[in-house]
């Protein structure tokens, strides 16, 4: 939906998009939603202190038509995979690369 413009489920050519897409919360604005809100980043203190830094953002788009949505991430510069905290990349860009065999 996001390069097409076309519902996937429905075919409707009338797509919302949302940027920065937000959740309700006690601000007017709402919170942005974070695609990894508790990637832990060093802060410079006396002790060298952790603290969480959320990291990407998402956009979404709507379907005017039947309401299905879908998320798109955005802004993951800086993201650090933390396989304790369930951060993982997965990296299959060498797969076949190489002689054949």
């Amino acid at each position: 939906m996001k390069n097409t413009h076309i519902c996937p489920k429905c075919r409707q050519r009338r797509i919302w998009v949302i940027e920065r897409f937000r959740i309700p919360s006690e601000g007017g604005e709402g919170r942005e939603l974070a695609v990894v809100p508790h990637q832990q980043e060093q802060t410079r203190t006396l002790f060298g202190s952790m603290r969480a830094s959320p990291k990407g953002a998402f956009d979404m788009f709507v379907c005017d038509g039947c309401g299905y949505s879908e998320l798109w991430a955005r802004d993951l510069r800086g993201l650090v995979a933390d396989e304790n905290n369930g951060i993982k990349l997965v990296d299959n860009s060498k797969l076949g690369e190489g002689p054949f065999r």
